[in-house]
């Protein structure tokens, strides 16, 4: 009876590892088309301030799955794809998109702030995916905005089969859409007059 229970334990332990260590997220977006146009420089500047149980603690961690069992395991992004890595790559290829040259980090230069205080997922059959990270748009690290928004962006699916490519697509799917809103602000008339006002 004792062994059989250690090989049930065993078994159990065997497919946890398996299932957690086969968690990495690519968090990957299609890259937006470049442009010719040249509007002026930004630097990207990216804060990471998710709750300490919500990836704040270990920044690698984008949200939680449930196996059947409803046992909880975290979901970890690869080690090159960290969020804050990601946004500010997906924040500078939008600007660029939309014909600002992104430059270092530099108090001569507008700056773009950016603070991620979401970036996760959870949930047991229907899993919610989400980011939300306010902007500033500044002339240095001291000074008021001249122009804010708040990106809020939900996604979810429903859990249809075993394994993580399927959370790997929810996630993709939330950076597609905060793309799209990224390019829409990047490119309005509003945004580029009030980056005017720091030339």
């Amino acid at each position: 009876m004792r062994l059989k229970v250690l090989f049930q334990l065993t078994g159990v332990c065997i497919i946890s590892t398996l299932f957690a260590c086969s968690s990495a997220m690519q968090l990957a977006y299609k890259k937006p088309a470049a442009t010719t146009i040249n509007k002026g420089k930004l630097s990207v500047i990216i804060s990471d301030q998710r709750a300490p149980d919500r990836g704040g603690n270990n920044p690698l961690v984008v949200g939680i799955v449930r196996n059947a069992f409803g046992m909880p395991f975290p979901v970890k992004a690869a080690p090159n794809r960290e969020p804050t890595k990601v946004t500010k790559e997906l924040m500078s290829e939008c600007l660029m998109a939309a014909g600002y040259k992104v430059v270092d980090h530099s108090n001569k230069t507008p700056q773009l702030h950016a603070v991620l205080k979401v970036f996760w997922s959870d949930g047991y059959q229907h899993s919610r995916m989400g980011i939300l990270m306010p902007l500033e748009l500044k002339n240095n690290e001291k000074s008021p905005p001249v122009w804010k928004y708040s990106v809020d962006v939900n996604t979810g699916f429903t859990v249809k089969s075993a394994g993580f490519r399927q959370f790997n697509e929810g996630y993709n799917k939330m950076l597609e859409r905060t793309k799209d809103k990224l390019l829409e602000l990047f490119n309005s008339q509003e945004f580029e007059n009030k980056y005017r006002t720091l030339r």
